[in-house]
């Protein structure tokens, strides 16, 4: 009869997360929904910064981020929280903390991993992890660990000749 009541309680689990209807993964911080391919092509370059709130590196680092959407006005700089809608109030601290100006969206890190494969074949392997988009919106780099201010700006110089 035990093995009965596991199937059971199994059958009733996976019930209901199929009915569940699955939450959008990427909103901005008004919780409305958001792509990543809505944010890139706009005739502009467009450089992402993937993070987390409790991420030791990117706390470290976010201020190449920063400098770099300083010297670079003509660029689109958007950051993008895994700490997800239940950590929403993590990410708000992290970006008043850090000072950050440009728009921060929220996602998780399998919506992340989804993207990069569908797009770039890559599999996410952590954060911080920065991709560049051409102002045509193509992915051109996909780069895992810190990136610095003239790191960023000298790739889209010499993509951009």
């Amino acid at each position: 009869m035990l093995p009965i009541k596991h199937a059971l309680i199994i059958a009733l689990f996976a019930h209901g997360l199929l009915l569940t209807a699955p939450a959008n993964a990427l909103s901005d911080m008004e919780d409305k929904p958001a792509t990543f391919d809505s944010l890139v092509g706009k005739g502009k370059w467009t450089v992402m910064e993937v993070w987390a709130s409790d991420c030791r590196m990117c706390r470290a680092t976010i201020h190449h981020t920063v400098d770099f959407e300083t010297s670079n006005p003509d660029v689109d700089v958007i950051g993008v929280s895994l700490d997800g809608k239940a950590g929403k109030a993590n990410a708000e601290k992290f970006i008043d903390e850090q000072g950050l100006t440009f728009t921060n969206l929220l996602s998780d890190p399998s919506e992340v991993d989804k993207y990069l494969y569908s797009t770039a074949k890559e599999s996410f392997i952590g954060t911080p992890t920065f991709m560049v988009y051409n102002p045509q919106g193509k992915l051109l780099a996909v780069q895992p660990g810190a990136v610095t201010a003239e790191e960023l700006s000298d790739f889209i110089k010499k993509q951009s000749q």
